[in-house]
């Protein structure tokens, strides 16, 4: 299988980006004269990773920009092959993890020192958390990471932003996924990386922001083919006052930002200019 850089925008409303083959896919394909070659290029304005499965029969991972699949010296292309067609294709936000931590630690939603409980949302269809923010509130960043765009590629196929959909998507440096649901406001900006620990918008009326956490599980795919939903949903490990642990429906836990939570995805460097700061204060 080959790797090439492209950039996707599906987010369905109430849940995970599944296959998308229209014109609104923020995933295009063209065919370009290029110097001496003709090229079948890849453009992803997204900024997270799909992974593309063509009717050429190739299967290729597509980062943001510009992504090339074929290149052919225009002397030797022939426009007649059915190669040389519009090209038609499916994608699937995110990429396949190599490796998961199970033991990497989340920040609960609220603010430090300010306890929670959730209830599970038994309407959707994957997991999803209904934590309690005791009021119209601000939402924290339960982990860094960039801020996807927030295409639906539903049954509407139109455009929602940040601002109309009240939902935000982020992906994490390991593939995977958190989505925030039940925002009444969205502080930050697609494209935007963010930290854990960050004011990224408030809660809705209903006293609540709902979050779902899941990746694009290989084991979903027979060849290029998708059985079923293709993300799967997992429990993640969080950080509270009382230690780390999977939380428990109904019960109470309370926020604590400590270094442990701050620094573990930090470089050795972004470590070292922390630790400065803490010091100079």
């Amino acid at each position: 299988m080959r790797k090439i850089v492209f950039s996707m925008g599906l987010l369905c409303c109430s849940i995970i980006a599944f296959g998308q083959q229209n014109l609104t896919s923020p995933v295009q394909s063209k065919w370009e004269v290029v110097g001496p070659n003709v090229e079948l290029n890849y453009y992803n304005s997204d900024y997270c990773d799909y992974y593309l499965v063509s009717t050429r029969q190739q299967e290729l991972w597509v980062r943001p920009g510009k992504n090339n699949l074929v290149s052919l010296p225009k002397d030797k292309a022939n426009r007649n092959d059915p190669a040389f067609q519009p090209s038609s294709f499916k994608t699937y936000k995110g990429y396949f993890p190599e490796k998961l931590n199970p033991d990497f630690l989340y920040s609960l939603p609220v603010k430090a020192g300010k306890e929670t409980q959730y209830k599970v949302d038994t309407k959707r269809r994957t997991l999803t958390y209904l934590f309690e923010t005791g009021g119209v509130d601000t939402v924290y960043a339960v982990r860094g990471g960039i801020v996807c765009k927030n295409n639906d590629q539903g049954l509407q196929n139109k455009e929602k932003t940040l601002e109309t959909s009240g939902s935000m998507l982020v992906y994490h440096t390991d593939y995977t996924f958190a989505l925030y649901e039940d925002l009444s406001k969205v502080f930050v900006k697609e494209g935007e990386r963010i930290k854990v620990g960050q004011p990224v918008g408030i809660s809705s009326p209903k006293k609540q922001v709902s979050m779902s956490f899941f990746y694009l599980d290989k084991n979903k795919f027979t060849g290029s083919t998708v059985n079923g939903l293709p993300h799967t949903s997992f429990n993640p490990v969080f950080h509270t006052t009382a230690g780390n642990a999977k939380l428990e429906e109904g019960t109470n836990y309370t926020n604590e930002w400590n270094d442990e939570v701050i620094t573990q995805e930090m470089s050795k460097r972004e470590k070292k200019k922390y630790e400065k700061q803490k010091t100079e204060k």
